[in-house]
């Protein structure tokens, strides 16, 4: 199914889905030769998942508990590894797994390192409004994505942009990316180029309570906030003791005169409410209610029949 014959290099895959699909088939599809595959531990929950899709394109997975086990350690040095590359992957590698290979490990990060270390940029850039991210390609050492960078390139942030649209189009552009590097490699020692020190804004993963909105704010940071959770965590809110997922909204585009505390409904149109923040008025336009209904304002206004001043929390 897959021609193995264009690169000679022998490359150890490391990954945890969903990235991990993307990045394994297309480096499969260009032919790179992979002499084994890392996926999550056997306690995950994509554990059985992504194994059965690694031994459906006839690839050598390799089971293990932990990472810096003898027993795999011995196994990565049999295969005769010239480097591994990872593509999302949840766990910290220990130096002694770096080592069982030639060359190292080679990481695809989806930010322009150093800004935006940790597990998820993707979100972190739209909150934060920034109008570029990236990929970059690099070694991977004893820190979390700190090591020595090898290729980028940047990516523009559309306005509209949500998580799911930057995480797609940040797969292909890394994998593409990825697969320059690995046919430099065939060639030719790559690169190194050390990344510079200090305090670089995060990229890191968001816990439960981040994930709900925080009315304080403006309208057009919560706009921002919806979409960099918009689809895979989703923006939480409360109204009347239910749990409420917003997946889309807008800011309101005309002024409203008659102030109201931050979370509160300020106003109620025939297919649309706003809620009062800290500056301007927040729309939602696609929700999920608790257990009763996915749909939009229209169906909000219709089935709960929220009143002015009711709070989410």
């Amino acid at each position: 199914m897959f021609n193995r014959t264009q690169y000679k290099k022998r490359i150890l895959f490391v990954g945890i889905p969903d990235m991990a699909y993307v990045g394994l088939d297309g480096l499969l599809m260009a032919g790179v030769n992979i002499v084994g595959v890392l996926g999550p531990k056997k306690d995950h929950n994509l554990f059985s998942e992504f194994r059965n899709f690694v031994i459906s394109r006839g690839l050598n997975y390799i089971d293990y508990d932990e990472l810096d086990e003898p027993q795999l350690i011995e196994k990565v040095k049999n295969l005769d590894v010239d480097a591994a590359v990872v593509c999302s992957f949840n766990y910290k590698v220990p130096k002694v797994l770096m080592d069982a290979t030639k060359d190292g490990f080679i990481n695809v990060h989806p930010s322009m390192l150093p800004k935006y270390r940790g597990g998820n940029p993707y979100s972190r850039v739209i909150m934060n409004g920034e109008a570029e991210t990236g990929v970059t390609i690099h070694f991977m050492d004893e820190g979390f994505d700190t090591g020595d960078i090898i290729a980028q390139k940047p990516y523009h942030i559309h306005s509209k942009a949500t998580m799911g649209t930057i995480f797609n189009e940040l797969n292909v552009i890394g994998i593409e990316l990825l697969l320059q590097v690995l046919q430099m490699y065939e060639a030719q020692p790559l690169p190194r180029l050390a990344q510079p020190r200090g305090d670089f804004v995060s990229g890191k993963g968001l816990s439960e309570q981040d994930l709900f909105i925080n009315y304080n704010q403006s309208a057009e940071e919560i706009e921002r906030f919806i979409r960099a959770l918009n689809p895979f965590i989703l923006a939480s809110t409360t109204f009347r003791g239910n749990m409420m997922k917003i997946m889309k909204a807008e800011v309101a585009s005309d002024a409203y005169s008659v102030p109201h505390p931050a979370g509160t409904v300020a106003k109620i149109e025939d297919d649309k409410f706003f809620i009062a923040t800290s500056k301007g008025l927040i729309v939602p336009t696609v929700m999920q209610f608790g257990s009763f209904f996915i749909g939009d304002s229209k169906d909000f206004i219709r089935i709960v029949n929220p009143k002015i001043g009711e709070e989410f929390k």
